[in-house]
């Protein structure tokens, strides 16, 4: 049975920085599957598998997924693939909850939670516009209002 870590939160939480680091320590790095366009400077098959709508559904037909998940106005999904032979993650709230009972025993959570001001820092930072960080952290608020999913969460302001 596969040991796993999935880091799971809000946008701009460090997800991406946590996940470099376990990489740098010989991890295997899940790589997730979506709908959404590349942002600058993202490497498909690096950052994201991006793929079709409809390819993503054929994915679902297939089982070609593990979880998958509806998020904003696009769909993200982790590959069974992955999920078989991979050891660091990151997901939505909506795919912790897809794991299976037997999987969530072999499996860490890690909830990053920084302070809202030093994730609005960030999402500035990235170019987002204050009414797309405003309706993000909305979503994110909601999202994780009742999120208990986890093992360990991490709030430090200098994450």
């Amino acid at each position: 049975m596969n040991k796993r870590i999935i880091l799971v939160g809000p946008a701009a939480a460090g997800k991406d920085y946590l996940k470099r680091i376990f990489i740098k320590r010989g991890f295997t790095p899940d790589v997730s599957y979506t709908t959404r366009p590349k942002r600058a400077g993202e490497i498909d098959g690096q950052d994201y598998h991006y793929i079709s709508s409809p390819r993503f559904f054929e994915m679902i037909a297939g089982l070609k997924f593990y979880e998958w998940c509806e998020h904003g106005d696009y769909l993200y999904g982790t590959g069974q693939f992955e999920w078989d032979n991979c050891d660091i993650f990151i997901m939505e709230t909506h795919g912790i909850s897809q794991i299976s009972p037997e999987d969530r025993e072999n499996c860490f959570i890690i909830y990053l939670n920084p302070d809202k001001d030093i994730r609005q820092k960030r999402l500035m930072e990235r170019g987002w516009t204050l009414q797309n960080i405003m309706h993000r952290s909305t979503m994110d608020n909601e999202k994780f209002k009742n999120f208990k999913n986890y093992d360990m969460e991490i709030t430090s302001p200098n994450f």
